[in-house]
């Protein structure tokens, strides 16, 4: 008689990267390791000073979404548009954005 496990491969607890990737997927078309790409390069994207001010947050409909600490580094990102999208197709040719999308953050 042989051993055989109880249980099978398909009835283990899955990863959380995995759930999530797959739920974001789901939800926005996109998933972690996208939006973890382009957040660990971000300050080759933008420029350091301007990563300082600036994060990305998520991927929506081929859509950047980035926050801004104020109002000053928005203008300056919105004026920067064309280029931090062909930065990021060039860099990351996995990726798709056609457009950016950039939010104020708001002051407690």
């Amino acid at each position: 008689m042989t051993w055989e496990p109880s249980y099978n491969e398909e009835n283990q607890p899955k990863k959380l990267n995995t759930l999530l990737n797959s739920l974001l997927s789901k939800l926005a078309g996109t998933s972690t390791e996208e939006i973890d790409q382009i957040f660990e390069h971000w300050g080759n994207i933008i420029g350091e000073k301007l990563a300082k001010y600036s994060r990305p947050t998520h991927i929506k409909n081929n859509c950047l979404h980035i926050q801004v600490d104020n109002p000053a580094v928005a203008k300056e990102l919105q004026w920067r548009n064309e280029n931090i999208i062909e930065k990021i197709t060039t860099t990351f040719p996995n990726i798709s954005i056609k457009e950016t999308k950039i939010r104020l953050k708001k002051e407690n």
